[in-house]
């Protein structure tokens, strides 16, 4: 990680500093969203692992199951590695990360939001489908 410079411009860097924290604030929040809802989905997909032999049913249920865990992976990496974590004043080690240059770690974190956000999405709604698919059997 690059070192960081010292401030030049105490007033503005402040205010850079607290909008880092607020942005980092916003995108911990929509990753424990995103957590909260992975581990609801995989509570349902541990009870057809539990209830159903049928290998089809089975396997689609570990497929998914294997790919919200792969989304857990990143929702760890990107808190620990990327996200600001404390309070502006705060002397979390984690809110170095938005210090100078906090612009490129900005367009880092977003991107990846973005990423995380659309692989999570499509994970979702195959998952939602093969579920509801179970409850309209009344297999679930």
């Amino acid at each position: 990680m690059e070192t960081m410079e010292p401030l030049k411009n105490p007033i503005a860097d402040l205010h850079l500093l607290n909008q880092c924290h607020t942005e980092n604030q916003r995108w911990s929040v929509t990753l424990t969203s995103y957590e909260q809802e992975v581990d609801q989905l995989l509570v349902l997909l541990n009870d057809v692992l539990e209830q159903y032999n049928h290998q089809n049913l089975r396997q689609r249920a570990i497929d998914y199951s294997q790919r919200l865990n792969r989304l857990k992976v990143w929702f760890h990496r990107l808190r620990s590695d990327l996200l600001c974590e404390g309070t502006v004043s705060g002397n979390s080690s984690g809110c170095l990360k938005c210090g100078k240059p906090h612009l490129s770690l900005y367009s880092a974190i977003s991107l990846q939001i973005t990423g995380l956000s659309d692989e999570f999405a499509h994970i979702k709604t195959g998952c939602y489908q093969f579920l509801s698919v179970l409850v309209q059997l009344n297999l679930l």
